[in-house]
């Protein structure tokens, strides 16, 4: 089959290292105590008499897959970055210098000029009904807006006191300390009721400028913070959806079930993402499932196929060559339509959802790119919009060449270059009876019983400039996920310069155990005790994907993949419903810029929600 060039999804954020703020004075920051006076007294949250169930610990799959209902047939939501600190044109949060926390990336703003920003914002142009009306003639089933960041800036006017009277900051440290006399996230909930979108709230538990935050107990931090979480609950609601970001220090430092039960007093139904508890140590076992929450957030990067666990990939539209982009930033260049349709159809495909982030302008208006691909997303949705809703990624695992959904015996073919050579499958237990486009056009295809294979082809006046969308109807429902290549020749494609790391060639330390699977070998039992380690000679520098190879049947493992001192990779290793059922995926990319010696290690990153894996085959591809 002829090759053509395809867009590269896969996008991997820098790791950075976190520590928790234990002590007023942080000597690797600067951050004294001086900056922030003690606050004034927090009124402690009350308990229900009678605490509501947690889902979490106490459902069934098969309630989770309930409540997940309408988050898996959505599939498309908007994500909201915004704040002062869009006036200074650089990352929300990060930017900051002497923060508690994280890495010197991004550290650009001092402290005191970001910290009073707010006093400049006036975005007398925001218009949450027309932002809502965007989203939603763009496809949008749903919006997570972030109602407080790292910074702790509250966007709504909370009563929640996070200073003492008469000190340097305003005692709430919100929306309602700046000139502008508007409340967005109550714009945001009555804009998303009139356009029947669902509502999340976006709530970073992590507070980088809260003087009790991780001090002590931190009594009266989780005081402050539950106490907010409920008032976007309680007063901004219904809320369909929070999306937590992070929190680190220990778990004895938290009150994690308590904020847990409040919750779900208001709503039963609520969705919680993974990192409502994500960060913290030594969380008890009973508890771990908190940890997890309800879906996977792969962030900036494209998830792998996952078909037993629900997951959203977060995706800026308009990233910045550092690596930043979620608020507004002067330099972030705008994806095009059609990357950002194809980052849609790859998450579809993958058995996930896609949350687009748009990063408003100080003034509030969006920035005219950004308005332009929510405007341009409109006539490709409403055309192709029942390949995307209420469907399965599946019943092949999608890749470069684009990928499937289905509902019942009808499959969808999201194809992203089709030329005229045919598109050959392997086939699928069932057998098609009509191809054809959305409109009802006659597809061309042959099924090949006796090499197992499916050949379409398709006409150039049937092709989409974004993405072609070709109908399959099946003699059957689709029953299951073709686990293992899509494409009948997939495994003859050799890019050259590829380095393979063979399993049988790996030094194995720990439970984890090399077995020969048929013609393969595979490393097998991969447990938290357990690393893998190859030399790693870089004849040719250059960047290179990672690509894996590996089966689980439980899904969140966290996989770390050291290259040397050059870079760490963390992945969540997805589930593929069984030992034996393969998947490969790509996982980022790495550059070398030099021809050095050094070695590769697989290891166990989380002990908290690590299950043991399989590992087939890691390759190093050149991306050139």
């Amino acid at each position: 089959m002829k090759t053509t060039k395809i867009l590269t999804l896969s996008l991997i954020l820098p790791t950075l290292a976190f520590q928790s703020c234990e002590k007023k004075n942080t000597s690797d920051t600067g951050h004294t105590g001086d900056c922030c006076p003690p606050p004034s007294e927090v009124i402690a949250p009350t308990i229900p008499a009678e605490p509501a169930p947690t889902p979490q610990l106490n459902e069934t799959p098969e309630q989770l897959e309930e409540r997940l209902q309408w988050f898996r047939n959505a599939k498309f939501g908007l994500f909201i970055h915004w704040g002062p600190a869009a006036i200074s044109g650089e990352e929300i949060s990060w930017s900051m210098m002497d923060r508690i926390e994280g890495g010197d990336k991004h550290k650009v703003v001092p402290r005191e000029t970001y910290m009073n920003l707010y006093k400049n914002f006036n975005p007398t142009n925001f218009n949450a009904d027309e932002l809502m009306g965007l989203a939603k003639n763009a496809g949008m089933k749903y919006f997570v807006f972030v109602t407080k960041h790292h910074d702790g800036f509250s966007m709504w006017p909370t009563k929640e006191k996070r200073f003492a009277e008469g000190s340097e900051y305003p005692e709430h440290f919100s929306i309602a300390d700046t000139p502008y006399q508007g409340d967005p996230v109550r714009m945001m909930q009555e804009a998303g009721k009139k356009h029947d979108l669902k509502i999340g709230w976006y709530y970073s538990t992590r507070d980088w400028t809260h003087p009790d935050y991780l001090q002590g107990d931190n009594k009266v931090y989780n005081d402050y913070y539950e106490n907010q979480v409920e008032e976007l609950l309680n007063e901004y609601g219904p809320v369909d959806m929070v999306w937590f970001d992070h929190c680190f220090g220990n778990w004895d430092q938290y009150t994690i079930p308590r904020l847990y039960q409040k919750m779900y007093a208001n709503n039963p139904q609520l969705l919680v993402n993974n990192r409502a508890a994500k960060g913290i140590k030594d969380i008890p076992e009973e508890y771990k499932a908190l940890r997890l929450g309800d879906y996977d957030t792969p962030e900036n990067r494209m998830g792998a196929f996952q078909h037993g666990r629900a997951w959203e990939s977060c995706m800026i539209l308009s990233p910045h060559t550092d690596h930043g982009g979620w608020s507004y930033r002067t330099g972030a260049e705008t994806r095009s339509l059609t990357e950002t349709l194809q980052l849609l159809s790859s998450c579809v495909t993958g058995d996930g959802n896609m949350l687009l982030n748009l990063a408003p302008l100080p003034d509030g208006s969006l920035k005219p790119e950004e308005k332009a691909i929510l405007e341009g997303l409109a006539p490709w949705m409403a055309t192709y919009n029942e390949a995307i809703y209420d469907t399965r990624g599946g019943p092949w695992i999608n890749g470069s060449w684009g990928g499937a959904s289905y509902r019942g015996n009808t499959v969808y073919l999201h194809l992203f270059n089709p030329t005229d050579e045919p598109l050959v499958l392997n086939a699928l237990p069932q057998q098609i009876t009509s191809a054809t486009t959305i409109d009802g056009q006659a597809i061309p295809y042959t099924q090949d019983d006796q090499a197992k294979t499916v050949s379409i082809t398709v006409p150039a006046d049937a092709r989409n400039a974004h993405v072609s969308i070709i109908k399959l109807t099946l003699d059957s429902p689709v029953t299951g996920v073709l686990y293992g290549p899509a494409l009948a020749n997939q495994s003859e494609i050799k890019i050259p310069g590829t380095m393979t790391f063979a399993t049988d060639q790996a030094t194995i330390k720990g439970s984890a155990t090399l077995e020969k699977q048929g013609e393969d070998n595979t490393i097998t039992n991969l447990t938290i005790d357990s690393s893998i380690t190859w030399p790693l000679e870089i004849d040719s520098p250059g960047t290179y994907t990672i690509q894996l190879t590996t089966s689980a049947k439980k899904a969140d493992s966290t996989l770390a993949v050291v290259c040397g001192k050059i870079k760490t990779h963390y992945v969540h290793v997805p589930g593929t419903g069984g030992d034996n059922n393969f998947q490969t995926y790509n996982i980022g990319e790495v550059t070398f810029p030099n021809a050095e010696s050094i070695q590769l290690t697989l290891r166990p990153a989380d002990a908290s929600s690590w299950a043991p894996i399989n590992l087939r085959d890691i390759k190093f591809i050149p991306s050139n």
